[in-house]
């Protein structure tokens, strides 16, 4: 048994290293696509807050769905990212 315990203590290091090392990578990089993601976010709501002034518009584009296209697009985004954040973390394949 005390050569399998050195083993595992030999073994430790890396997998610690390797482990600490994705992790940090994993939220640096979600952190940097959520900041992009808010930021395009806030974006198309300020450009749909402009429309307030030209009513007619605001329902031609409301009839044609954008709303809700926005709104897909959106939560796709929103999935991507926490997918990718995920797998820099090696918990999904």
């Amino acid at each position: 048994m005390t050569g399998f315990g050195t083993f595992l203590a030999a073994i430790a290091g890396s997998v610690v290293k390797r482990a600490l090392a994705a992790l940090g990578f994993g939220l640096v990089s979600y952190a940097a696509m959520t900041a992009a993601l808010n930021a395009a976010l806030t974006a198309a709501k300020q450009a749909w807050a402009g429309l307030s002034g030209f009513p007619e518009a605001l329902a031609i584009v409301q009839i044609a769905g954008v709303n809700t296209y926005a709104s897909i697009i959106a939560g796709a985004l929103v999935a991507r990212v926490a997918l990718q954040s995920l797998k820099k973390l090696e918990l999904v394949k």
